[in-house]
């Protein structure tokens, strides 16, 4: 398969778009493509949910980018730092930690937590040494509420991109206190490609098929779509003259995507969150993560049952992992009505791969 036989455009029109190619979804040459061009340019989730040490490597989507970072704490001051030594490579942090700085095992070579070379045994007699390269690279940092965000190669300006997790999150007030909840929170490993799960999120068209027990407290009639340049949200309503819990506007749920694989889901007790990663061709991890803000309201409502929500979806996405392979599938059309995000996402996706 060449890049150029692939077909990328969306068109701007729902009632005329056809879907996108769906090689994107199984051919490993779209797959690197869109890595490459999509997910490497993104505002990712810093997947330590709880830091606790001064010192914390991650690895940015681990399957995918492989990035080596790490994020460190200095004083009162957070920040993101390259975990690769200047010198050979090497990996600088492997386990969390509250040392001073950073120490490569290899050569010596020490760095200070604001990322700054420091001794670097073997090189008096260097020239021109050190140069801007030779202290780690620092990449951008921000937090709202108990998220952390950073990209290696930003292309969206932040502000602009969160805005809509910003306004999702004033529900529960600026001093809200949002509590991790570790054993609440999941691994999912999907034999579906990252974009086939989003665009399952993308729409609520499934949810009288798919979720009955959630649709049993959903007013679907009601059930709202609304979208931002870079976001999709959803708006779950509860039935009306049914006993639940909501925010003033009836709100039972609010289902959040932002470009291209993150999804922050907001409940009357709290956040979830959902980072689809992907790990191969056709493969996903899905890393389900959960915050309690009102641990009286937790389990109640359409914002209980989260685990069989999932469990449904996935038989879903895989289902339709399979069959899109077929050489008999041609390629789908978008519901005007019910599938807005899709096509929003599809048309984002399609600007940033053609």
């Amino acid at each position: 398969m060449s890049e150029d036989s692939i077909r990328w455009r969306v068109d701007e029109d729902v009632a005329r778009a056809e879907t996108i190619d769906v090689r994107l979804q199984f051919e490993p040459a779209a797959h690197a493509h869109a890595i490459e061009r999509v997910l490497a340019r993104s505002w990712q989730l810093v997947p330590l949910p709880e830091p606790t040490a001064r010192i914390e490597p991650f690895t940015l989507l681990d399957g995918a980018l492989d990035e080596p970072l790490v994020l460190v704490r200095d004083g009162d001051e957070e920040r993101v730092l390259s975990n690769v030594c200047t010198h050979r490579g090497a990996l600088l942090a492997e386990a969390p930690s509250d040392a001073a700085g950073l120490r490569c095992r290899y050569h010596g070579r020490r760095f200070g937590l604001d990322g700054t070379l420091g001794t670097c045994p073997g090189f008096e007699g260097a020239e021109e040494f050190p140069r801007p390269t030779d202290h780690l690279a620092r990449v951008p940092l921000h937090r709202i509420g108990p998220l952390r965000f950073t990209s290696i190669a930003p292309e969206l300006d932040f502000e602009e991109w969160a805005a809509p997790v910003r306004e999702a999150l004033s529900e529960f007030g600026d001093d809200a206190n949002y509590t991790f909840a570790p054993d609440a929170s999941r691994l999912f490993d999907v034999e579906c490609g990252w974009a086939v799960y989003c665009e399952n999120y993308l729409e609520g068209f499934h949810i009288p098929f798919v979720h009955p027990t959630l649709n049993a407290g959903l007013d679907f009639e009601r059930y709202t779509t609304e979208l931002e340049p870079y976001a999709v949200r959803q708006l779950g309503y509860g039935r009306r003259g049914e006993p639940e819990l909501a925010r003033g506007d009836g709100v039972v749920a609010e289902y959040l995507w932002l470009y291209p694989n993150l999804m922050v889901n907001v409940y009357v007790w709290g956040i979830s969150i959902n980072v689809v990663e992907p790990v191969g061709v056709g493969r996903s991890r899905v890393r389900y993560l959960r915050w309690v803000v009102r641990p009286e309201h937790v389990e109640t409502g359409v914002g209980s049952g989260l685990d069989e929500v999932e469990r449904e979806d996935q038989e879903v996405v895989v289902s339709v992992q399979r069959g899109i392979r077929s050489r008999l599938y041609p390629g789908g059309r978008f519901s005007p009505e019910h599938e807005t995000g899709p096509h929003r996402f599809q048309r984002l996706l399609a600007r940033s791969l053609g």
